[in-house]
């Protein structure tokens, strides 16, 4: 059996998988990419994904992509310390929760991420070489939130975006509320693709998640924290270096 991760370190959906892997003390090849320096579109990595996107799981030569999916799969395949409800009630739950994360709460914190990227990666790159690096992006989208970080994103959808963390933090904070985890009484997939979009808010808007503003949901963030797997995912983690002109 050959397990391999294509990833982007310990943040954004790269995380839920590392999170995944961790907790079920799985082996595998580890293939970090430096994000910021472009590599996830170097044309050996764009023919594993040509999507240009991590993380990629490869399980005995087959490729798995979206990194939900690969918790699940990565759940199901190696069964021992299960992440998913065994009570269909509170798996459907842990659904809805990955669900509202990967289609509304991962896009609001992404276009912050993305306006304070722009500001440390490409906003002073030359523009012939920001040109020539975008150019290599396979997925249109993607072009386009490279150049809004260059440019700056419209301040009219970053005011939309703030309304819908808010949004997102007071729901989470309201299902802490009744219960310690996300999905019933077990720490599940629910808890881990959540945090890595969760634990970036007190950075990007910390006047809608502090201790003041939404305590149960930072207590669940610090309990997410200080749990084994988390501490050895962040262990030693090197920061990203940015690619600078030249480079």
């Amino acid at each position: 059996m050959t397990l391999e991760l294509h990833h982007g370190g310990p943040g954004a959906n790269s995380l839920k998988v590392l999170l995944t892997l961790a907790e079920k003390n799985i082996d595998y090849v580890d293939h970090r990419l430096n994000l910021v320096r472009f590599e996830q579109h170097e044309p050996e990595f764009v023919k594993i994904n040509p999507r240009g996107q991590v993380p990629v799981l490869i399980h005995d030569g087959r490729i798995i992509t979206e990194s939900t999916v690969i918790c699940e799969y990565l759940d199901a395949v190696f069964p021992a310390v299960p992440l998913r409800p065994r009570d269909e009630y509170w798996r459907a739950q842990m659904r809805i929760w990955t669900k509202f994360v990967d289609e509304y709460f991962c896009w609001c914190v992404s276009t912050l991420g993305w306006e304070a990227m722009g500001k440390r990666v490409v906003r002073d790159m030359p523009e012939a070489a920001f040109e020539a690096f975008v150019a290599r992006v396979p997925l249109h989208e993607q072009k386009v939130k490279w150049r809004n970080a260059r440019h700056g994103f419209d301040p009219a959808l970053l005011a939309e975006e703030r309304r819908k963390i808010r949004f997102s933090v007071e729901k989470l904070e309201a299902d802490l509320t009744e219960r310690k985890w996300l999905a019933g009484d077990e720490y599940s997939l629910a808890d881990i693709c959540t945090y890595p979009m969760a634990s970036a808010v007190p950075r990007l808007m910390p006047e809608a998640m502090s201790e003041a503003a939404a305590p149960r949901a930072m207590a669940w963030l610090r309990a997410i924290g200080e749990r084994s797997a988390t501490r050895q995912v962040f262990a030693g983690a090197p920061r990203p270096t940015p690619l600078k002109a030249g480079n």
